[in-house]
């Protein structure tokens, strides 16, 4: 494949993440001071969820458009799932609607917080893999794909039977650490994994997945206590960063779709100049073929002519 954007150019796109990174970390610096952050949380978790249910659609859209790239699926599917997950634990979270619920929030936390960012941090894991069998015939990896759902789905469900038992007599924050150790080190090898194959060489997708991928890692390591932070504070940067990070991708999935668009519509602008042309060549053929034969029928005339004078003047002679 021919790469799309040249070396410069990705260089900038490299630049845009590491500014964003950079600028990010001086604000969470500097965010000891605000005390308004706290506030927020739950505003900012449901428009994560939003935006989650959002990409999930988006990515569903996208794929079966074309069905050219099955790490849409997969993308798609999971943040749907992820989508409800959140929005669930956010309903539970709030007191208005706890008389909807038969469950109190504590029985399935940290379960529905902590796995459903594992569930998401697997699921990007595969789509990484599925973007590696691009070139397989498209029947051959919707089957894949869809045995990758299952498995996903199915490691999901026993991860959530397992340890919600496994981990019952330990606090939950001690669930939440090993879990999320397991997210940070799947997106890690998703980061690994997407630059190592340049991806960014050739699809400007790529670009968003690793960006958006970026924020996902900066949400991880601040939800897990290395850095000695406050536990409210910590909890508000990694729901921050994780909403930057489902914004981004956001941005990635409706910038993909209108690239398709203008693709799509170049296209049919090109296939209308070939058929106007092949029309102006028809129309022309047709022409120089009246043309041609006007003239064999002229030439043939006039052969005919001579050949009855010569018969008449031989006629006349004797």
């Amino acid at each position: 494949m021919r790469e799309k954007f040249t070396k410069n150019q990705v260089k900038e796109k490299e630049l845009i993440i590491l500014t964003s990174i950079f600028f990010f970390l001086l604000f969470a610096y500097l965010s000891g001071e605000f005390a308004w952050m706290k506030d927020f949380q739950l505003l900012v978790d449901l428009f994560a969820g939003i935006f989650a249910f959002f990409i999930g659609i988006l990515s569903l859209v996208r794929f079966y458009t074309k069905r050219n790239y099955v790490n849409y699926l997969l993308l798609g599917l999971g943040f749907l799932t992820v989508s409800l997950l959140e929005v669930f634990q956010l309903l539970l979270s709030l007191q208005a609607f706890s008389d909807f619920f038969t469950m109190p929030s504590s029985e399935v936390f940290p379960s529905t917080v902590v796995l459903s960012r594992v569930f998401l941090s697997f699921v990007f894991f595969l789509s990484w893999i599925m973007t590696k069998e691009e070139y397989m015939v498209r029947a051959v990896k919707e089957k894949l794909a869809f045995v990758a759902i299952l498995f996903a789905i199915s490691t999901f469900v026993i991860v959530v039977s397992t340890f919600s038992n496994l981990f019952v007599g330990l606090e939950a924050y001690a669930f939440a650490i090993v879990m999320q150790t397991l997210a940070l080190m799947f997106y890690l090898l998703t980061l690994i994994g997407y630059t190592r194959s340049r991806g960014m060489y050739f699809r400007n997708f790529d670009f968003w997945i690793i960006f958006s991928l970026t924020f996902s890692i900066l949400s991880q390591i601040f939800f897990l206590p290395y850095l000695n932070l406050e536990y409210e504070l910590m909890l508000n940067l990694s729901t921050l960063a994780k909403f930057i990070s489902y914004t981004i991708l956001l941005i990635g999935f409706l910038s993909s779709i209108y690239e398709m668009y203008k693709s799509e519509e170049k296209a049919q602008l090109e296939l209308k100049r070939k058929n106007l042309l092949l029309t102006l060549t028809k129309r022309k053929v047709e022409e120089a073929y009246m043309i041609l034969r006007q003239e064999k029928w002229e030439l043939t005339k006039g052969k005919s002519k001579r050949k009855t004078d010569k018969i008449f003047k031989d006629i006349l002679r004797n």
